[in-house]
């Protein structure tokens, strides 16, 4: 495609430049969760998925922070190890095991998302709400886009 290999950001085609914002973005994102909390940055999304939902499965967290399910066992293992999380029998179905979060699970994930927030706020630029779903549209339709391209995959892991 001529043009994508353009050095210059104001001439670079736009999927291009998503592709820089979004890798320049990942690496700050793993910095500040490293200088922020203990917990790697698939132990911080999974203990917020957890927090968020209402006593997920395995296979529901690990779609949820876009991994595989075998990537995902061996950070629940330490987080149950650290007593940041459960694993519960579901009541209705003894097969299915659900996770929870614990009290010492939400104030370290309390504590990290502080950090974490703090540091995007220093670098996130005010946006108007009218651009920003202008963006999230855009960005919503390219993931869309890869995951039909992927067969319907819903986790980049």
């Amino acid at each position: 495609m001529p043009g994508f290999v353009e050095q210059d950001p104001q001439r670079m085609p736009l999927t291009r430049l998503v592709g820089l914002a979004g890798r320049r973005l990942a690496h700050h994102w793993e910095r500040a969760v490293s200088q922020s909390t203990d917990l790697s940055k698939t132990a911080l999304m999974a203990l917020t998925t957890i927090d968020e939902q209402d006593e997920p499965t395995h296979r529901e967290v690990a779609q949820r922070c876009w991994v595989r399910p075998a990537t995902l066992t061996p950070v629940i293992d330490a987080l149950e190890s650290d007593g940041l999380l459960t694993r519960q029998r579901d009541t209705a179905d003894r097969r299915v095991v659900r996770l929870c979060i614990t009290p010492a699970g939400r104030a370290a994930l309390d504590a990290a998302w502080r950090g974490v927030s703090a540091e995007f706020r220093r670098i996130e630029p005010r946006t108007d709400p009218a651009e920003a779903a202008v963006v999230r549209k855009y960005l919503l339709a390219i993931l869309g886009e890869l995951s039909e391209e992927e067969g319907g995959c819903d986790h980049s892991g």
